[in-house]
């Protein structure tokens, strides 16, 4: 699935390219697979899980402001920490 418009303006605008929030999101490969607001939980986002269709989403936000404290990756996933641990997100 492709960014929509606004995860794209949302991404540009905080200096992170596509490739690396796809990476930032254990998207290895840098292509995006998330859901197409941003939100890395794949074609549920926006199916009423989080929020619907025709409403903002903000967890690319959230999920953005603490990727930024991290300073390149999630502040509570410490750098030296890259892989996702066995079983799943920390």
């Amino acid at each position: 699935m492709k960014l929509n418009e606004d995860a794209k303006a949302v991404l540009r605008d905080a200096g992170v390219s596509q490739a690396a929030w796809a990476r930032a999101n254990f998207m290895a490969d840098g292509k995006w697979s998330g859901d197409a607001c941003g939100c890395p939980d794949s074609g549920r986002c926006m199916n009423g899980f989080h929020h619907f269709p025709d409403d903002e989403c903000e967890c690319l936000r959230v999920l953005l402001e603490s990727y930024l404290v991290g300073e390149g990756t999630f502040a509570e996933y410490p750098k030296d920490k890259q892989q996702r641990p066995a079983g799943g997100m920390p």
